[in-house]
């Protein structure tokens, strides 16, 4: 068969639908998305794109197609990271001859075993953590504890990471600079040899502290934000261009996507960002936390235009591959929460294949989507407020009542969703996790279901 396409996956971290032009922001708050924005033009844009609550439970659901409670990725926070029993789209990637780099933030594990060179990737550039531990270095508290900062890190092999060097605010400032050459070399060097390439390009931006590069700092009109949105721009824009002058962009599947929604509570000075059509940001139950930005294009492959067709993270596992003529590679020893979405990507048929997805926040399950219908259980303000367990679950037609202020939406209450819908789906994915749930800190070997027969 002709050789598979090639996958650029652009992650962003902590990105609003209302930061960019393309969803109705952008030039509003002072910031310019041309080539962001031309993508989404030339390609499908996705307005019903869905992830988790936390960057962890986003990506390990990213690289896995299985949510972060049957993972136990279930938090941003340490103790959380995929054992080796877990198969990601790298893995099954590699085993068909592709060359897999990532550059960026993993967060998906922070020892040998479970770093992303332990899950398929051939080249790893980036941190194991979180960008806000850039900041530590000049914590005068940090530096009298007389802890061990935190590093860029590069492995090349399984089970090693080497530091490169301390993660500091300079640092931060211009990583996206590093990651832009590494990954553009190694588009070239993939190109070069005639193999395919799957880079899963981790930009740094928007998580807080949030640093724009020298060229870009006043270059908005919306502070360090809007210029942090500029760069982001100018730097997809640039990975763009470089698969233009290799001659390979219609051979390549491209993907730019959030991992949840923008800070709108306390993390830093000058950091909070638009929260778009939809109420709060990160570390919420709120849409503005579930829905981000999706947008994908595969020239004359993939369908173009808007849809509000319903999307989640977990679904770009077998969608890929199928789109890759692999669906084969999907593993069936194991439940998988994505749904294959490629004859809706294709444009074979209108409707995507999801009407319907589970929410959680941490080890908690917390609601339901389904359809233009959400059911709260448990609800999260932001960041700094505790967990609400509801006395009564909260139904909220988004189509009438989109900023959740009101449930039970006016003249209907809607309970048939609750015990019709809810009840049912809830049930059936708590047995479903009996057998190949992964808990909370299970060690790297661990193996669901090892010994229960014994």
């Amino acid at each position: 068969m002709a050789q598979r396409p090639n996958i650029l996956y652009f992650h962003v971290d902590n990105i609003s639908t209302g930061d960019l032009g393309c969803y109705g922001g952008g030039i509003a708050l002072g910031a310019q998305t041309p080539n962001i924005d031309r993508f989404a033009a030339d390609g499908l844009q996705l307005t019903n794109y869905n992830v988790e609550a936390q960057c962890t439970p986003t990506r390990s659901a990213l690289m896995t197609g299985r949510h972060s409670t049957r993972t136990g990725c279930t938090s941003a926070l340490p103790g959380s990271g995929l054992v080796a029993w877990e198969v990601t789209i790298a893995t099954q990637l590699k085993s068909i001859g592709y060359r897999n780099a990532i550059m960026g933030k993993w967060h998906c594990g922070a020892e040998p075993g479970r770093y992303a060179t332990d899950h398929g990737f051939d080249y790893w550039y980036g941190i194991l953590g979180t960008w806000d531990e850039a900041m530590w270095p000049e914590d005068k508290f940090f530096k009298a504890s007389g802890l061990e900062p935190s590093y860029v890190i590069e492995s090349d092999a399984p089970g090693q990471a080497r530091n490169v060097k301390v993660l500091d605010r300079e640092v931060r400032r211009d990583i996206d600079l590093e990651f832009l050459d590494k990954g553009r070399q190694w588009m070239s060097d993939a190109a070069a040899a005639d193999e395919p390439f799957f880079l899963y390009f981790n930009h740094s931006n928007i998580h807080f502290p949030t640093l724009p590069r020298e060229e870009f700092v006043d270059s908005s009109n919306g502070g360090p934000v809007a210029d942090c949105i500029q760069m982001l721009d100018a730097d997809f824009g640039a990975l763009l261009d470089h698969l233009d002058e290799l001659g390979i962009r219609e051979d390549t599947i491209v993907v730019f996507a959030g991992d949840n929604g923008r800070d709108t509570t306390f993390h830093a000075p000058n950091n909070r960002g638009s929260q778009g059509n939809w109420r709060g940001g990160y570390f919420s139950t709120y849409e503005g936390n579930n829905r981000t930005a999706g947008l994908v294009q595969w020239p004359a492959k993939l369908r173009t235009g808007r849809s509000d067709e319903m999307f989640h993270v977990v679904d770009w596992f077998p969608t890929l591959l199928a789109l890759l003529g692999a669906d084969d590679l999907v593993p069936d020893d194991r439940v998988l929460d994505g749904v294959d979405q490629s004859a809706f990507l294709r444009g074979d048929q209108d409707h995507s294949e999801r009407e319907h997805f589970l929410m959680f926040f941490d080890e908690l399950q917390v609601g339901l989507r389904w359809r233009n219908f959400k059911v709260l259980t448990h609800r999260v303000q932001d960041g700094t407020a505790p967990i609400e367990h509801l006395a009564t679950p909260h139904v909220y037609n988004l189509t009438v009542n989109p900023d959740e202020d009101t449930p039970y939406n006016y003249d209907q209450v809607h309970s048939w969703v609750l015990y019709k819908v809810y009840g049912r789906i809830a049930a059936e994915y708590q047995k479903s996790l009996q057998g190949d749930a992964v808990p909370k800190g299970a060690p790297v070997d661990f193996v669901p279901g090892a010994g229960l027969d014994a």
